[in-house]
């Protein structure tokens, strides 16, 4: 295993673990926008793998919009 294994392994662990945020939706888009942000990274470590970068700046682009740009009704 090689050090670029462990970026795709760190943004796997970030994905996951904004899922375990609960009821924070802020915190869970922050740490899920990371995640993706880290597979995009992960995938032009993998010289330009598209079918994980595509999708990644996707989930980050929603996350973004979320987080700065349409700012969610708070309770």
């Amino acid at each position: 295993m090689n050090w670029i294994d462990w970026v795709g392994y760190l943004a796997a662990g970030l994905v996951v673990i904004s899922f375990l945020t609960g009821s924070r939706i802020r915190l869970m888009r922050m740490i899920n926008m990371a995640g993706a942000l880290t597979f995009v990274i992960y995938g032009f470590l993998l010289n330009i793998n598209l079918p994980v970068i595509i999708p990644n700046v996707f989930v980050a682009a929603i996350q973004f919009y979320y987080l700065f740009i349409k700012k969610e009704a708070r309770g």
